[in-house]
């Protein structure tokens, strides 16, 4: 809980993938949807006046890697996605979607932790509309 930081509109990842410690930026609705947790939901858990994490189960005072990834089999299940989403397939929506809507590679790296551009040059790949875009304003 510490490391969120809503109005600033930023978090700090710590541990993350590679154990690096990074800030992410927030979007509007994104903070809104946490407030609103906060207020409404993160209260109901019984551990949530003790517990330092952000979201929590009925068990534990965080929210397992597990737990987190069985609901994005479920949700995908229930909106007909097969095969399911992953959290690392959300990742590179993500970062793919991020340089599409005009982020340069060095903002999306720094948002992605990643340490070397190449790993964020992957996501770079254009659609085929795109490229036909592009050619026809030649």
């Amino acid at each position: 809980m510490h490391d969120v930081h809503l109005e600033s509109r930023e978090l700090v990842v710590r541990s993350g993938k590679g154990n690096k410690t990074r800030t992410v930026f927030l979007s509007d609705k994104l903070v809104r949807l946490i407030r609103d947790y906060m207020k409404q939901e993160r209260g109901q858990y019984g551990l949530a006046h003790v517990s330092p994490y952000l979201f929590l189960s009925n068990r534990s005072q965080q929210l397992s890697r597990i737990t987190a990834f069985k609901f994005f089999v479920k949700y995908s299940e229930g909106t007909g996605i097969h095969p399911p989403i992953s959290p690392h397939d959300l990742r590179h929506f993500f970062c793919s979607n991020a340089l599409e809507k005009g982020l340069n590679v060095h903002e999306v790296a720094a948002i992605a932790g990643h340490s070397n551009i190449h790993t964020t040059l992957m996501y770079t790949n254009p659609s085929r509309k795109k490229i036909l875009e592009k050619i026809n304003s030649l």
